[in-house]
């Protein structure tokens, strides 16, 4: 209860803060490689480290940490339905063996009603067999990988926002330039205030 209480008292403190220019630290480094690294060892705690480096940096808060659940969110469904199909494809192949090794005698009694040849290919009844669970599963496990690299990649990109001025005092103007008589041109003026 006690750990409990601390981890919600230093949760509120972090969160607590808004956009207060005294609170901005300009001596604050951000690392992007460290944003990277902290995502590829535990999905999402590079967002949090970037949403430190947004409160510390521009006194501004909820921007990153928001992406850390939908990660984990698609994480666990993808590893979920892999587990799943995985253990299906191999139950199913466990009873056609089984099947072509003892005359025709089930293994599973949930696969009593199914012939030995739809446990590889399935049917209308049951659609999923054997090579769609194995498909479906090598699917989950493509979208599992893909979403964890977007989360490092995420971390990564967001990372280089952290220290990007992004404050109202920024100005940029489009005004006539003469470089000589005969020519003329625009220039193009950035202000950072």
């Amino acid at each position: 209860m006690k750990h409990l209480l601390i981890t919600i008292a230093l949760f509120w403190s972090v969160t607590s803060f808004g956009a207060d220019s005294t609170l901005v630290d300009t001596s604050y480094t951000h690392y992007r490689k460290r944003a990277a690294l902290m995502s590829s060892f535990v999905p999402g705690l590079g967002q949090f480290y970037n949403e430190i480096g947004h409160r510390k940096v521009q006194g501004r808060k909820h921007l990153s940490w928001w992406r850390a659940p939908l990660f984990w969110t698609a994480l666990s469904a993808t590893a979920y339905f892999a587990i799943f199909n995985g253990k299906e494809a191999y139950l199913l192949k466990n009873e056609w063996l089984y099947r072509k090794e003892n005359n025709g005698i089930n293994l599973y009694d949930k696969y009593a009603n199914i012939s030995t040849n739809d446990l590889i290919d399935g049917n209308d009844t049951q659609t999923f067999g054997f090579l769609k669970h194995a498909k479906w599963r090598d699917y989950n496990i493509a979208g599992f990988v893909l979403i964890y690299g977007l989360n490092i990649l995420d971390a990564y990109t967001d990372a280089h926002f952290v220290s990007f001025d992004v404050s109202q005092n920024l100005t940029l103007s489009f005004n006539p330039k003469v470089y000589s008589n005969k020519n003329y041109g625009i220039g193009l003026q950035l202000n950072f205030n």
